[in-house]
């Protein structure tokens, strides 16, 4: 999944008077956006539910629902049960899943999540896209992202990208070829932009934290926390072997750190709870039924 595309057309939103369009990048879409960025360290529910709105239309511009209509319907319905069970399960939870053979799965605040086809298809059950949801509703419930946003004072950087898109408005000549250098002089600060503030992923201890709540969320709505491990080990196995996870390896702590935090987490959980491991859901035949149906 090319998330640089969606972080890049974040990274411009600040851009709140222009209206144009640039590099396929339409600044005047993203007014709304900017004015509740500058408000990160005080934002409410409603600014948080406005801001996730704008991100996700900006994300399925940029990036396809798969088409499988079925499929879609399965993966809302783990989401939302999972979702019901979490710290803020009246969020207007919505789930999705991305066309692309990429391994990934990201959350946008306020309450939506998104996993690739390509994880789906290298997952075993629904207990395994059970652990792999709660992990990014954990992200959202703990409002991770907007957290980020804050401590990178990506505010500084969007101010200095808003004066030169001011400077390219006031060149602008239509049809001109200084017209179409700009449009690709800001598309290319766009994308810069965006990988500088974002292909870094959240931070080491946002993600580790969002694995222990991912195992406490999953065995809460019933199913089996140590699905989770199962899919590290998974990810550990395929590195170096497949590009199309090379996204996730660079934005997220190694598989094997994951692990070893994941462990500890569930040997808290059966000290805890010494049921843990009886009747949870795990659900293989479920699950590849759901990525059969059309």
């Amino acid at each position: 999944m090319k998330l640089n595309a969606l972080w890049l057309v974040l990274a411009c939103s600040c851009l709140a008077s222009c209206k144009m369009t640039a590099g396929n990048i339409d600044f005047g879409a993203l007014s709304k956006v900017g004015s509740s960025l500058t408000q990160l360290g005080s934002i409410d529910e409603p600014q948080e539910l406005a801001l996730g709105d704008d991100f996700a239309a900006m994300l399925l511009g940029a990036s396809k629902l798969h088409p499988n209509k079925a499929l879609q319907s399965y993966v809302n319905n783990v989401g939302r049960y999972l979702a019901s069970y979490s710290d803020r399960p009246d969020l207007p939870w919505t789930f999705g899943v991305l066309d692309t053979p990429d391994l990934n799965a990201f959350a946008i605040p306020g309450g939506y999540v998104f996993v690739t086809s390509g994880l789906l298809a290298n997952l075993n059950s629904e207990a395994e896209l059970a652990v792999v949801l709660a992990h990014e509703i954990a992200h959202v419930t703990e409002r991770h992202q907007l957290a980020q946003l804050e401590r990178d004072n990506s505010m500084n950087f969007l101010s200095s990208l808003a004066t030169t898109v001011v400077s390219y408005q006031e060149q602008r000549k239509p049809g001109s070829g200084l017209n179409n250098y700009r449009n690709r002089q800001i598309a290319d600060s766009v994308l810069n932009a965006g990988q500088q503030l974002f292909t870094k992923g959240l931070s080491r201890d946002d993600e580790l934290a969002a694995d222990t709540l991912a195992v406490r969320l999953a065995a809460r709505a019933g199913y089996d926390p140590y699905a989770l491990a199962a899919v590290m080990q998974k990810l550990d196995s395929m590195q170096g072997n497949s590009s199309a996870i090379s996204l996730l390896l660079a934005t997220h702590p190694a598989p094997a750190d994951r692990l070893t935090n994941i462990e500890q987490q569930l040997q808290k959980l059966e000290k805890q709870h010494p049921d843990t491991r009886s009747v949870r859901l795990d659900l293989p035949e479920r699950y590849q039924a759901a990525l059969r149906r059309k």
